[in-house]
């Protein structure tokens, strides 16, 4: 009997080399992430900011996924207002489920400007641009798009406090409370 041949046994532990470098690569940015999200606020006219709540996606849902927000801004210089430019990261906290039964996942990244009266109690609107991606069951799809929100809310020291609803490449509404520090 002949055995596994040297191309296929080669090809295997590449397959497995390039598996580990991607998870390698997967740890660092992650790392990396945390540390740019956590230590750029400390300078002057960065936030760091963290939203939660319901994720309203756009199929028949039993239940709606409950998602986390992490984001990192800019303030800019206004006399008239508070403007801002974000990015934001977006993932599942505790799975929804479909109607058919199948878990439901929502994670998106977005890009946008952020404009708030400069009030201790405030009104804001952002609208920027977003990739998401649905995940139900074994399956995901993903968009591109445009993410356009309005909230409301007050500020407590140098920490604002809000509700907002954010709708999100037209796939799914995210009605959320958030702080920004």
């Amino acid at each position: 009997m002949k055995g596994p041949s040297n191309s296929a046994v080669t090809s295997a532990a590449q397959s497995g080399a390039v598996e580990k470098c991607i998870a390698a690569y997967k740890l660092v940015a992650r790392f990396v992430s945390c540390v740019f999200l956590f230590a750029l606020p400390a300078y002057a006219d960065m936030y760091f900011g963290v939203k939660t709540g319901s994720m309203m996606v756009d199929i028949p849902t039993d239940r709606n996924p409950w998602n986390l927000a992490l984001n990192l801004g800019y303030r800019l210089d206004t006399r008239l207002a508070d403007l801002s430019l974000a990015g934001e990261i977006n993932r599942t906290l505790r799975e929804g489920e479909t109607s058919h039964g199948e878990d439901l996942e929502f994670e998106s990244e977005a890009i946008y400007l952020t404009w708030k009266t400069p009030r201790s109690l405030f009104v804001s609107l952002r609208g920027g641009i977003v990739r998401d991606k649905i995940i139900t069951g074994s399956n995901a799809s993903k968009d591109d798009g445009l993410l356009l929100g309005a909230g409301f809310g007050g500020v407590v020291g140098k920490t604002f406090i809000q509700i907002e609803y954010t709708s999100i490449a037209g796939d799914a509404n995210f009605l959320s409370l958030s702080l920004e520090f």
